[in-house]
């Protein structure tokens, strides 16, 4: 009896530990870690001479469903990168879902995307920084 009443107890303390920024992002925090380092280099990589670089702050969201991810961009207006892990690397596929993605996939990507779009904070990152439409 006394075990359950501590191990209780230590059940009670663990959940009062705050969480790392990354947990609210959707997905394990290697895949969300290694998308969003992945979005930064290849934006920054593809832009004007000149232009603003991003930082994690411009991400809105990450979700990651297994081998296939949806990254929500802020920078001048509102852009979405799409990776698929492959070989154990993430690879960026394009800023359209993929037609060959699984349908459940596409579904859950669209209604996570509609439910942020309609005010949910549901794979929101922490770190983002609201700047309007001028980057």
């Amino acid at each position: 009896m006394r075990s359950l009443l501590i191990a209780g107890a230590l059940g009670v303390a663990l959940s009062f530990i705050p969480r790392p920024a990354m947990a609210a992002m959707c997905g394990p925090s290697k895949d969300v870690f290694d998308v969003q380092n992945g979005t930064i280099y290849f934006f920054n990589a593809n832009l004007h001479k000149g232009s603003k670089k991003i930082n994690k702050t411009y991400i809105m969201a990450i979700v990651v469903l297994g081998t296939y991810a949806q990254v929500d961009i802020s920078y001048a207006g509102q852009m979405s990168d799409f990776w698929i892990k492959k070989s154990g690397n993430w690879m960026l596929v394009g800023t359209q879902k993929p037609k060959g993605w699984p349908a459940a996939i596409r579904a859950k990507l669209t209604a996570m995307s509609n439910a942020r779009a309609n005010g949910s904070k549901q794979c929101t990152n922490p770190s983002f920084v609201p700047r309007g439409s001028g980057g």
